[in-house]
């Protein structure tokens, strides 16, 4: 019986991780995509997280049939979070991160970070780490993929001939 509920298991795990994610080797590269430039810092609150990016270029790098993926410089990202009962144990944590930008322009765009190398367990097995290792450099969602028509309206498609073309 136990060995049966496995597979079920793991497929259940398997599609709540995708739900909040993208595995850009399911993407489309782009070759000499468009710059983007954020003009201004971009902030937006959770419960007790704050997520703000960074202004500067955002490099389109990939796409889909729907969206658009932008990477942005360096650790671009940054996530606060003040737990309300506790808020001297705020911290701040930076990430790399993109925009996903839809191509329909009507549809507002959300941020990503794109996740890092995670360490290997010995004692989470081999199925586990497996899970883990494929979920690196993956374009997480962490407000849901909840998109942002203010983040949309603060990019600016850069002119080719530009610093940043």
């Amino acid at each position: 019986m136990r060995h049966s509920l496995l597979p079920c298991v793991l497929l259940a795990a398997a599609t709540c991780a995708h739900a909040g994610s993208v595995n850009p080797k399911r993407l489309q590269p782009v070759e000499g995509g468009t710059t983007y430039r954020l003009q201004e810092a971009w902030s937006y609150q959770e419960k007790a997280a704050t997520f703000t990016l960074q202004p500067g270029d955002y490099l389109e790098a990939f796409e889909d049939a729907e969206d658009r993926y932008l990477l942005g410089p360096g650790s671009c990202a940054a996530m606060r979070v003040v737990p309300p009962k506790q808020p001297e144990m705020a911290h701040t944590q930076h990430f790399p991160c993109g925009i996903v930008l839809p191509k329909d322009t009507g549809k507002p765009a959300a941020l990503f970070f794109i996740r890092g190398k995670a360490p290997h367990y010995d004692g989470m097995g081999p199925v586990v780490n497996a899970m883990i290792k494929a979920g690196e450099g993956s374009f997480d969602f962490p407000t849901g993929r909840r998109g942002d028509d203010r983040l949309r309206a603060l990019l600016l498609p850069m002119p080719c001939g530009s610093a940043s073309c």
